[in-house]
């Protein structure tokens, strides 16, 4: 009586240990199949998450930079279409020097007697290198002194500045000569500005 029990406790300790066996085949085929299967594809999800972040944050970064693009480019436009109609107010070198030379004509028309046309230092305003244009600008000035009446100097000045290209006139002093009211003397400071080398 007591072999045949002893003999079945054993035939239940054989079946509890292949069980073991068994469940302990499973839990490792399980882990194997998970670190086959399961974990490339989580970390090729992972990975792809982490790719459309990176993606999401380009795409935003590229709608700054175009925003930016845009903006820089109308403000260029801008400041291109201001220069364009600040330029075509400049003498170059040859109006310049036909503009100083007609000022005896422009006197004589109103009347004007020109006693004395000095020039002052050219000034340079504005070194254009930095653009890529090869130009500079130039700030040409000169005191114009004349006799006339008070009209005719009116009409002077007025002829002056009457022409597409700016000519600023700076100060007027006028005093009478002599006792005679009816003939003054003018000063007139005068400045132009100049283009020098090749446009863009």
């Amino acid at each position: 009586m007591y072999q045949p029990m002893l003999s079945q406790n054993r035939i239940k300790s054989i079946r509890s240990s292949k069980n073991a066996v068994f469940a302990a085949l499973v839990v490792i085929g399980a882990i194997i199949l998970y670190n086959q299967i399961v974990t490339p594809h989580v970390n090729c999800l992972r990975a792809a998450q982490r790719y459309e972040s990176v993606i999401d944050e380009l795409a935003k970064k590229n709608r700054i930079i175009n925003n930016n693009v845009t903006v820089k480019k109308k403000e260029l436009e801008e400041l291109q279409e201001k220069f364009e109609h600040f330029r075509i107010k400049l003498f170059d070198p040859v109006k310049a020097k036909e503009f100083f030379s007609d000022m005896q004509a422009m006197a004589e028309v109103t009347n004007c007697v020109i006693y004395s046309l000095n020039f002052s230092p050219t000034d340079s305003t504005l070194d254009t290198d930095k653009l890529e244009t090869g130009s500079h600008i130039t700030a040409n000035h000169a005191t114009l002194s004349v006799v006339g009446g008070y009209r005719d100097i009116v009409a002077l000045t007025n002829k002056l500045q009457d022409r597409s290209r700016q000519v600023w006139i700076d100060s007027v002093s006028i005093e009478p000569v002599g006792s005679n009211a009816n003939q003054l003397r003018c000063d007139i400071v005068v400045t132009i500005y100049v283009i020098h080398g090749k446009e863009k």
